[in-house]
């Protein structure tokens, strides 16, 4: 054991280059006290917690399904290779039956079932009979649909507010989507024309560039909190940006049905609650400096436009103009590979959709988990991300029908 626990010492610190004789020693050692299993599901023997090399893909879609190989073992083989599972501590799956506790435990069943359970219940009003039976019907609508009995049942968990877009919902852009879209649009042009129009010097315009340069950086900066906030708090009964944050939490699961949406269905939900701000700054605009006249304006504009710099960011460069490309491929966009990082659960970090450049120094610096601390600490409220998504919760792969839509 001393020999054992001395090369384990030595395999933990394991210097770069070539290993040792000792450190081989060590490694055979240690290699030699594993316990393997073996599945009978697939015929494998593997090494508990070993985790095999995940595959190069940024989403579900793009894994790449390998076929399973054929089984080429013969019976005899077969049956070896369970004799020596059973000797590395493994056992057969069997069903045992106590001898003693079974008789105990049927006249304990006997005495709990029918109207006695609820007569001897401690409220004195049957809910033991009326649990039993809303579990029955809770069982038998699963058998009946697993899928939406298990849909309904995340969402009714305490602080499970996860949604995916319903198959049926639309995805075209409607009358109501482009007037608030190019309305709120409109406005905002309206106030960079006077903007523009204020411009008359070449001090001017070096503001005006100034003002519009730091609205687009912190742009990304804004979309970094926002994209936060609805990813870790808040549900779809929640006022006003319930909508959105439904949408941006059910995202996760199905990242690509953002990618099927027209414009104005893609982008509504961002221009209709910036329409009133619009209107106050086209309002007030007369008695705005110029730095704060470009400033306001091009910010907002770029918060709502950066939900369509999210739905290019999931697109492949075949389904992109080449100006979009070269945006992202310059870094002015955020694209495909630096979106991607976000969407590895718990979805903690890479918040930021515009261009992405404040990713690295938010999360370098810890900045989100400290701003979760202070929401933790002043509410008591726990982000989602501090805990990785339930196992029905995995991200889907878009089926052959819906890549052809």
């Amino acid at each position: 054991m001393q020999m054992l626990r001395r090369a384990q010492d030595c395999n933990v610190h394991v210097s770069a280059g070539r290993p040792t004789k000792l450190q081989r020693a060590a490694r055979q050692l240690v290699r030699a006290k594993e316990v393997r299993e073996f599945r009978e599901d697939t015929g494998e023997i593997v090494v508990p917690g070993e985790v095999k090399q995940e595959q190069n893909a940024l989403y579900a879609d793009e894994v790449v399904q390998t076929a399973r190989p054929k089984d080429r073992l013969s019976k005899e083989m077969r049956q070896r290779v369970r004799r020596e599972y059973y000797g590395l501590g493994g056992a057969e799956n069997q069903v045992s039956f106590p001898s003693h506790g079974m008789p105990i435990i049927a006249a304990s069943s006997l005495l709990t079932e029918g109207p006695l359970a609820a007569e001897t219940d401690n409220d004195g009003n049957g809910s033991s009979v009326l649990e039993s039976n809303s579990l029955e019907a809770e069982f038998a609508e699963r058998i009946k649909s697993p899928s939406t009995a298990s849909s309904s049942s995340s969402l009714s968990k305490p602080g499970k507010s996860k949604w995916v877009i319903d198959a049926s919902e639309n995805l075209k852009s409607t009358w109501e989507h482009r007037a608030w879209t190019y309305g709120c649009m409109g406005l905002l042009a309206v106030n960079l024309v006077g903007a523009a129009s204020d411009i008359h010097d070449f001090n001017d315009a070096t503001t005006a560039l100034g003002a519009l340069f730091a609205a687009y950086v912190l742009s990304d900066l804004g979309t970094a909190v926002y994209h936060w906030g609805v990813d870790n708090y808040g549900d779809k009964s929640t006022p006003m940006f319930g909508r959105q944050i439904a949408a941006f939490q059910g995202h996760h699961q199905r990242p690509w049905t953002i990618t099927q949406r027209q414009f104005c269905n893609n982008v509504h939900q961002v221009f209709k609650p910036a329409t009133a701000p619009a209107a106050a700054l086209l309002a007030i605009s007369p008695w705005l400096a110029l730095s704060m006249h470009t400033f306001l304006p091009s910010f907002l504009l770029l918060v709502c436009m950066s939900q369509q710099f999210h739905a290019w960011s999931h697109m492949r460069k075949s389904e992109l103009p080449a100006a979009i490309i070269t945006l992202q491929d310059a870094n002015i966009l955020i694209g495909r590979k630096a979106h991607g990082a976000h969407h590895k659960p718990n979805f903690e970090g890479n918040y930021s959709i515009v261009s992405g450049w404040w990713n690295p120094l938010l999360d370098g610096i810890g900045f989100f988990r400290w701003l979760e601390n202070v929401v933790y600490e002043a509410a008591g409220v726990e982000p989602r991300c501090w805990y990785p998504p339930d196992h029905d919760w995995a991200e889907q792969a878009q089926s052959q029908a819906q890549l052809g839509q």
